[in-house]
C-alpha cells in the first residue's frame, strides 16, 4: 500500500500543532503517545491503533477509546478550527464475543486470538512479588522486562491478525466516510490517567481508492552458489515471504516459514539469501509482505543466476633468485591441480603492496612453473607475485616474494641511541637499526680509551634464508664497576650479506655506574618560636646530588618521616602550625643522580613553646536601659578553660579588677556613680592572659 498523499495545508496544520505538543510535554511527565495506521478499502476506512506503553494500554483496555472525526477542506488553517464529532467508543470484546470469535477463526487466527485473550485476562495480575533490598534492584529490572516482553508480544499479536486488535478494541471500522473528502481522525483515551500524560492521535486522510498492489524495486547481488536479494521498505508492508520458482514443476515453492525481518533501526532497507544453488541456472522469486492489517500482500519479482566465482588455489613461489647479472629466475608450485585452471601470469613491483605490472603479454600455460625476468631494476627492491587464473576469469595470488640483488655498496654508517650500564656492570646499547633490504648485521667494538685500538666484543648477524627478520639492534655487554677509568667506549660496523661493511660509527661513550653516595648535610642552627621552628642548615655538596630531604619524628626512637623535599640551593625550613609542648626531631638526607642516598644528618630537636598571651577581647560595647548597664564583647576561641575580667575605674581613675565572669556579656544597676567606665581581658586557666581591652564609659542622665 502506497502512503496516503498529504497536502501542503495538512502540513501546515500539524506544524502549527508540534508547538503545543512540546509545551504539554514539558508540563506532565512521564509521557505516552498512541500511534495510528489507517488504509481505505471495500468503501470503508480501516484504523488500527495502539499506545506505546502499556500503562497507556491498559488504560485503553480497561476504559476504552474514543473515535473522533473531523472535516477537512481548504478554507482550514489551524486544529481550533476543526470541529471533531464523536463517532463511537471502542471496547475490548465482551466474553460472549471472544468465543464466537474463536468459534469462527483458523487455527491460525485461534492461536493469535488465543495469546491476545491471555494477555487481555491477566493485564492487571501484579507480578512484583516481595520487595528484597539485597535483590532489589536485579528484582525491578527483570519485572520491567517481563512488563515490556509482554507488550512487545501484544503488539506483534496486534500487528500480525487483524482480527487480534478488533478483538482488544484496538481496531474501528468507520463505513461513513465518502470518496474525495478529507478528514482527520482523532483516537484518545476515553478516561484520562492520573499524574500520566497519554498524547491523542492524529490522522489525516484524503477519502480515495488506492491500488492494492505493491510493486518494489529488488536488486540480486550474484554470488557462488547463492544469490542475494536487497529491497527498501519504504511504505506500509513489512517482512518477507520469499518464494522460487521450481524448474522441473514450474511451481513456486515457499522457501520460509517466519517472515524475513529488518533487524536496523536506522535503515529500510531488508535482503534475503537463497545458497546451495546451482551456477549458471535462472532462478525466479516471487516476494510477499504483510501490511498492518494482517493480510499477506505480493510486491514483487526478481530473477538471478549465480556462477563460479571461486578463483584457484594460490600459487606458492619456491625460488625466485638473482641468479645472473642479467637475470632472476621465479619458479612456482600449485598444491592442488584443479580442472578449470586457465594459466599463469609473473607481476613484479617495487614494494610489497605496490601496483604490480605484469612482464608478459600472453597468459602462460598452466603445465609452466617457471619464468625468467630480464628487465628488473638493479637499484630498488624487485618484488614478484605469481597470479593463476580459471576458465571462469577468476583470480588468485602467490604472497609477494623480495629478490636481493647482488651488490658491492656498503651500508650506510650506523647510529647509535643509547648505551647505559646498571649496578652490575651490565652494559645494555640500543642501535638506530639501518634502512638498508639486505642488512645482515654488526660488529661491536669495545675500548677503555677513545684514543686506544677498539676490539670486537659481538656479532649480530643473519642467516641467509632469515632475509625479512629485524636484524639485531640491540647487544648486551658486561663490565667491571671498580674501575680508575670512569667510562666505556663503544664503536659498531654494519654489514649486508655479501659483507660489504659500513665505515665505523661515533664513538660511544658510557658512564660507568656511581656507587659513592653523596656528603651528608648538616644543620647549622635550630630557632624556636611558640608555634614554629625553624631550621638552618648547609646542604650536600656533592656534585651529582639530585635531592634533599628533610624528615621528622616525635620519638627519638621512633623511624624517621618524609616531611618535606628541599631545594638543593635552600639554606633555611620553617616548620609551621606546630603543637605547644611537644619536641620534634628533625634529620636530612641527600639522593644523587644514580639513587645513591648519603647518611642520615645528626638529628636536633626544638619544642614549641607558651608564651602565655592570649587573644584579646573585641567589640566591646556598653548599654544603658533605664539603671542598668549593659557590658557585651566577642571572643573567638572561647573554651571551658576561658574566663574574663572585667576592670573599672575606681575614683582615683586607675583601672582595677572588678567582676569575673565566664559569659560574653556582664549586666549591673548604676549606682551612686554619675560616669562609669569598664574594660574586659580574657584569660585562661594555665595561667595564659590577653592584653586589656579599650575603655568604655557611659554618664548616668
Amino acid at each position: 500500500m502506497k502512503h496516503i498523499q498529504k497536502y501542503i495545508v495538512l502540513l501546515l496544520i500539524l506544524f502549527m500543532y508540534m508547538p503545543y505538543i512540546a509545551q504539554e510535554k514539558a508540563k506532565i511527565t512521564p509521557s505516552s503517545n498512541i500511534n495510528i495506521v489507517d488504509r481505505y478499502k471495500d468503501n470503508a476506512l480501516e484504523l488500527i491503533y495502539f499506545p506505546d506503553k502499556n500503562k497507556a494500554l491498559y488504560q485503553g483496555l480497561k476504559k476504552g477509546f474514543l473515535v473522533e472525526r473531523a472535516e477537512l477542506n481548504d478554507s482550514i488553517f489551524s486544529l481550533e478550527e476543526l470541529k471533531f464529532k464523536k463517532l463511537d467508543e471502542v471496547f475490548p470484546y465482551t466474553e460472549e464475543n471472544w468465543k464466537k470469535a474463536l468459534a469462527t477463526s483458523n487455527e491460525e487466527e485461534k492461536k493469535n486470538l488465543n495469546l491476545a485473550k491471555e494477555f487481555y485476562d491477566n493485564r492487571e495480575v501484579e507480578t512484583g512479588g516481595q520487595f528484597s533490598f539485597d535483590k532489589g534492584i536485579k528484582e525491578m529490572k527483570e519485572q520491567k522486562f517481563k512488563e515490556d516482553f509482554a507488550y512487545l508480544l501484544f503488539v506483534m499479536n496486534a500487528i500480525k491478525d487483524n482480527k487480534v486488535a478488533k478483538a482488544l478494541g484496538l481496531s474501528y471500522t468507520d463505513k461513513t466516510a465518502e470518496l474525495n473528502k478529507k478528514y482527520v481522525y482523532r483516537i484518545s483515551l476515553n478516561e484520562a490517567i492520573d499524574g500520566y500524560s497519554v498524547k491523542e492521535a492524529l490522522s489525516v486522510i484524503e477519502i480515495k481508492k488506492e491500488e492494492e498492489t505493491i510493486n518494489r524495486e529488488i536488486f540480486v547481488k550474484t554470488w557462488d552458489s547463492k544469490l542475494t536479494f536487497i529491497w527498501e521498505e519504504n511504505d506500509m508492508v513489512s517482512g518477507a515471504f520469499i518464494e522460487r520458482k521450481n524448474n522441473v514443476t514450474g511451481v513456486f515453492e515457499l522457501l520460509n516459514k517466519n517472515p524475513v525481518l529488518n533487524s536496523s533501526a536506522n535503515s529500510v532497507r531488508n535482503s534475503y539469501t537463497d545458497s546451495n544453488l546451482t551456477n549458471y541456472t535462472t532462478y525466479e522469486y516471487q516476494f510477499y509482505g504483510m501490511n498492518p492489517f494482517g493480510e499477506k500482500v505480493y510486491f514483487g519479482k526478481a530473477k538471478g543466476m549465480p556462477r563460479d566465482l571461486t578463483p584457484p588455489v594460490n600459487p606458492s613461489i619456491t625460488m625466485a633468485k638473482h641468479v645472473k647479472p642479467e637475470e632472476i629466475k621465479i619458479a612456482w608450485k600449485m598444491q592442488i591441480e584443479q580442472p578449470d585452471l586457465k594459466g599463469f601470469v609473473v607481476a613484479r613491483s617495487e614494494k610489497n603492496k605496490g601496483n604490480f605490472q605484469l612482464l608478459h603479454s600472453k597468459l602462460l600455460p598452466k603445465n609452466i612453473k617457471s619464468y625468467t625476468d630480464k628487465t628488473f631494476n638493479k637499484e630498488k627492491d624487485n618484488y614478484y607475485v605469481v597470479q593463476a587464473i580459471d576458465t571462469a576469469g577468476n583470480i588468485s595470488s602467490s604472497s609477494p616474494y623480495l629478490v636481493t640483488i647482488i651488490d658491492s655498496i656498503p651500508p650506510l654508517k650506523p647510529k647509535f641511541i643509547s648505551g647505559k650500564i646498571d649496578s652490575l656492570g651490565v652494559v645494555t646499547i640500543d642501535i638506530d637499526l639501518n634502512k638498508e633490504r639486505d642488512l645482515m648485521g654488526y660488529r661491536l667494538y669495545r675500548s677503555n680509551s677513545a684514543e686506544h685500538e677498539f676490539s670486537v666484543i659481538n656479532e649480530g648477524f643473519h642467516e641467509k634464508d632469515t632475509i625479512f627478520t629485524k636484524a639485531q639492534n640491540i647487544f648486551k655487554d658486561t663490565v667491571t664497576i671498580n674501575s680508575l677509568t670512569p667510562y666505556i667506549y663503544y664503536k659498531i660496523k654494519a654489514l649486508d650479506y655479501n659483507f660489504n661493511q659500513s665505515e665505523y660509527s661515533d664513538i660511544l661513550k658510557v658512564k660507568r655506574p656511581d656507587i659513592i653516595p653523596p656528603t651528608t648535610p648538616v644543620f647549622k642552627k635550630v630557632k624556636v618560636g611558640k608555634d614554629n621552628i625553624e631550621l638552618s642548615f648547609v646542604l650536600s655538596k656533592s656534585e651529582d646530588v639530585a635531592n634533599h630531604y628533610l624528615y621528622r619524628k616525635l620519638k627519638i626512637d621512633a623511624n624517621w618521616e618524609l616531611l618535606a623535599n628541599i631545594e638543593n640551593n635552600a639554606t633555611k625550613y620553617k616548620d609551621e602550625k606546630l603543637k605547644q609542648g611537644a619536641k620534634y626531631y628533625y634529620s636530612l638526607r641527600a639522593k644523587d643522580d644514580s639513587e645513591l642516598f648519603s647518611e642520615y644528618a645528626n638529628p636536633v630537636y626544638g619544642k614549641p613553646y607558651d608564651d602565655g598571651l592570649r587573644d584579646p577581647v573585641t567589640n566591646l560595647t556598653i548599654l544603658k536601659n533605664k539603671e542598668a548597664i549593659t557590658l557585651k564583647w566577642d571572643y573567638k576561641k572561647i573554651n571551658k578553660n576561658t574566663f574574663f575580667v572585667i576592670y573599672k575605674k575606681n575614683k582615683k581613675g586607675n583601672l582595677v579588677q572588678y567582676k569575673s565572669i565566664t559569659e560574653l556579656n556582664y549586666i549591673e544597676n548604676f549606682k551612686n556613680e554619675k560616669t562609669v567606665e569598664y574594660a574586659v581581658k580574657a584569660f585562661t586557666k594555665d595561667g595564659g592572659q590577653s592584653k586589656i581591652s579599650e575603655t568604655v564609659s557611659i554618664t548616668k542622665d
